[in-house]
């Protein structure tokens, strides 16, 4: 088979790309699930989502460069199946190039894909309920379709992926308003504890209820489908707890709401002042972003200002602030 590294140069990723893929285990011994129909749809694929990636599958004689970064994926899956995200972090998937075809754009899917029947195997033995496993996996359908509405191309190569490979892993359960990742606490050498990053997907409002129903179910469920992973406290790292929002919004706004259930760590600048204003523009605006840079007159042009949080966002740029991701903590139980 074609080696990662070659296959990645060829299709055209970025140098950093191509560096990050040549990381990845050689995916010699992957092979699509022959269910694959089946396993799209439990996975909430639209009909339109579904008929294009089935269209898309790749092979590896007809397209092997694809296949080679496609199996690549997988196999890393594969490796770190069940294990919880390492205090070092985790590196989100690459954006495919541009100029990518319906197999390229499609490739990332795949991969999760692959996934599928081993992370179904895992929640049945963890006891994790039908309706979370399948609210968990729908991942795939939900960036599928925002991948529609921000680029106007099918597929899900054309955004950096975090999510869906966790939850594919058996590292992220959506449970409710929110997902929840397994993350260990790192202490010199050895894991400390264990957190739950929180996360807050974009399907529908920020109801503090809903929010809060969310967080206490987790927080018992992870008990008993992880009890060797004692849970300490919850933390969120996210544009939504930027404080600057109370700048702009209104104080019983909902996402000032979860602010407060949150003690917000002191700021630790990025080396890239612009990150959290594309991350905010992607992820709370569900808007196209340049891959790197600021954002500029052209960028904020696009945004709409139907909303208060619109209208905050392009004001904050304009008047030469920028827009911050901040971490908050909650002890478990709090």
């Amino acid at each position: 088979m074609l080696a990662t590294g070659e296959a990645a140069e060829r299709l055209g990723f970025t140098a950093d790309a191509q560096v990050w893929l040549r990381g990845m285990p050689a995916g010699d011994g992957i092979q699509l699930p022959e269910d694959a129909a089946e396993l799209i749809a439990l996975c909430g694929l639209e009909d339109c989502d579904r008929r294009e990636m089935l269209a898309a599958r790749p092979d590896p004689v007809r397209d092997p460069e694809w296949w080679a970064v496609m199996a690549a994926m997988a196999c890393g899956l594969e490796r770190d199946l069940e294990k919880p995200v390492p205090s070092t972090g985790f590196s989100g998937w690459p954006m495919v190039p541009e100029a990518s075809s319906e197999v390229g754009l499609f490739a990332w899917g795949w991969a999760l894909l692959s996934a599928v029947p081993r992370l179904l195997e895992v929640h049945a033995r963890r006891g994790v309920p039908e309706e979370i496993t399948l609210a968990t996996v729908s991942a795939l359908g939900g960036v599928m379709g925002t991948h529609r509405q921000v680029t106007g191309r099918a597929g899900v190569g054309l955004f950096p992926l975090w999510g869906p490979p966790l939850r594919f892993r058996g590292a992220d359960y959506q449970i409710g308003r929110h997902s929840f990742t397994r993350t260990e606490l790192g202490l010199g050498d050895g894991v400390a504890g264990h957190v739950l990053m929180v996360h807050v997907p974009p399907i529908g409002p920020l109801d503090p209820v809903r929010s809060e129903e969310s967080i206490a179910e987790a927080a018992r469920s992870f008990g008993i489908w992880y009890p060797e992973e004692p849970v300490s406290a919850f933390v969120c790292r996210s544009w939504l707890l930027d404080p600057q929002l109370a700048e702009y919004l209104p104080d019983d706004s909902n996402i000032l709401r979860f602010q407060r259930r949150f003690t917000v760590l002191p700021l630790v600048p990025e080396d890239d002042p612009s990150e959290g204003d594309r991350e905010m523009m992607r992820l709370g605006l569900s808007l196209a972003v340049p891959e790197e840079g600021p954002l500029l007159a052209e960028d904020l042009a696009r945004v709409p200002q139907e909303t208060r949080l619109q209208r905050a966002f392009v004001a904050h740029l304009r008047a030469g602030g920028h827009w911050q991701k901040r971490v908050g903590v909650r002890r478990c139980g709090g």
